[in-house]
Formats: C-alpha cells, structure tokens, sequence
C-alpha cells in the first residue's frame, strides 16, 4: 500500500508531526510511506488565471504542484496534518488546496475527473489553545470541495487541543488513539480490497 503523508505544518518536528508519526505505527511496516512536507515544496500562489480552465490538469505555474497531484494520484491511503491556524487550515495548506483548481476544472469544466478511483483519507489536526466550541469546524469546512475534487472517502478525522501545554508525544490519550487510528485504518482499506 502506499501511504502519503502531507505535513502542512510551519514548523518541523513538533506536534503535527508527531501525529502523523503516531498514526503512522501499524501502517508502516510492509507499506511505502511518502511524506510530502510543505516547508520543502515550492508551490506559488494561485493566479486566477484560468489557465487550468483550458488546459486540461495543468497549471501555468510551473513548480511542486503538480508532482505532488501525481503523488496523491498514487496513493492507497493520504495523510493530511495540520495544525489549527484561527480555527482552520494553515496558509501554506491554504495556498496548496487554492492550486487544486486543476481539479476542480477537469471535473466540472471538462467533465473529465483526475481522481476517478476513490481516494481513502485521514484528517489528523491539533490546536494549541484549550477547547472551546467549533474549535476544529474550519478543518473540514475548508476541506469539503477538496475531498471531492480527489474523490476521497474520510476514514479518520482525529484532532486534539491543548498542545501548547502538552505536546503530542506527551498526551499518552492522544498517542494511544492515534496508534488505534491507524489499525483501524489498516483493517478499513484491506476490507476494501477484493
């Protein structure tokens, strides 16, 4: 199987990671894990050009972009972590999913979808402040016409607060459900296989 991990955070190795490291623990073995982190990328901001509009999965800009498209396209399982910035995604995750207009017009514009497989996802989120109502709202708010434009099925949408007190690998309740998640992501796509 492979796996893609997207890492949107504006930091290395801190909690987002850590989630996704912990999610991670009974789906590595046997399984190609790709992690595509954000800080490494270069991927400009969207033009509105509508060059996508009549080139079919193409974008004029010519950076990470779409390898990284490619990349989800190969993907039996993607990852996506981010921590809560103003109760939604972070800017650079922002910025990527603005650029999966590409998407958006081979699906409606051309009437020829990228993603015609279904796509298995989990949505791993984490915020620094303690909980308040609707805290986490924005994460899939933000999300929903992207989960469509890549066809993709939410397996697990885990999400923790708090982490400015205590960090993920020190949240033993949060370390053990991740690592629940993932086995229970595990069982999910191998039932889906005939």
């Amino acid at each position: 199987m492979k796996i893609t991990v997207l890492l949107c955070s504006h930091r290395r190795n801190k909690n987002t990671r850590q989630m996704a490291d912990f999610f991670l623990e009974h789906l590595e073995e046997g399984n190609d894990v790709e992690f595509v982190d954000l800080l490494d990328k270069k991927i400009e901001i969207c033009l509105a050009c509508d060059y996508c509009r009549r080139h079919y999965g193409h974008c004029i800009l010519k950076d990470d972009m779409e390898d990284v498209i490619d990349i989800f396209k190969n993907s039996d399982l993607i990852v996506l972590a981010t921590p809560l910035y103003f109760n939604s995604v972070t800017s650079r995750f922002k910025i990527f999913i603005d650029r999966t207009q590409i998407l958006y017009n081979a699906k409606y514009n051309f009437k020829d979808p990228i993603f015609k497989e279904k796509k298995n996802v989990a949505v791993l989120s984490n915020g620094g402040a303690p909980k308040y109502p609707g805290q986490f709202d924005g994460i899939m708010v933000e999300l929903k016409h992207f989960l469509g434009n890549i066809n993709a099925d939410v397996l697990e949408y885990l999400k923790y607060n708090k982490t400015d007190e205590v960090m993920i690998r020190d949240n033993k309740k949060a370390v053990a459900e991740l690592k629940e998640a993932g086995g229970r992501v595990k069982e999910k796509i191998k039932l889906q296989k005939p």
